[in-house]
């Protein structure tokens, strides 16, 4: 679509007219953090006051949140330091007892004990006098010989009454 504009530039034939050069902004001295809060609050379309409210609910909320955890920490050490205590008493309790055990079960206890019964210690001991072992010390030690003889002939020997069936065998082996 031709508009007028562009038929007079046409009649006149002239250049068109350039836009108004657009001043360029040397960099400012405006930190970054400056410009991208300002560029967010345009796109949020968010007054000063609206950013102000929500970067100070903001550090409310980290502020709350590190409390919290500031007080959890110390009710655990609360907890800890009460656990230390009771188990320094049970450990104490404990050597309590095995005290008391190991003076139940102790020897004079057991004497008491027996003599609160009527048990009494006798002072005689018998001695019994030495007797004569059989032994040959030249016999190898260890499991006696294997039998060398075939099985039958042990067969043979059990069913005759345990005499020597080698003997009695024709081959005299």
């Amino acid at each position: 679509m031709v508009t007028p504009r562009i038929l007079q530039t046409r009649r006149l034939g002239a250049r068109p007219v350039a836009a108004p050069a657009v001043r360029r902004r040397r960099s400012s001295a405006r930190p970054l953090v400056e410009l991208a809060s300002t560029a967010a609050a345009q796109r949020l379309r968010l007054s000063p006051f609206a950013r102000v409210y929500a970067i100070s609910a903001l550090l409310l909320t980290v502020a709350i949140a590190y409390l919290m955890v500031a007080a959890q920490a110390t009710q655990s050490a609360y907890v800890l330091s009460q656990l230390k205590d009771q188990n320094s008493q049970l450990q104490a309790e404990q050597e309590s007892l095995r005290y008391q055990s190991a003076s139940l079960h102790g020897p004079a206890q057991t004497a008491q004990e027996a003599a609160a019964t009527g048990m009494q210690r006798t002072a005689s001991y018998v001695t019994l006098a030495p007797q004569p072992v059989a032994l040959d010390l030249q016999k190898p030690i260890g499991p006696a010989q294997p039998v060398d003889s075939p099985v039958w002939q042990q067969a043979l020997a059990a069913v005759l009454g345990g005499r020597d069936a080698a003997a009695s065998s024709p081959d005299g082996s």
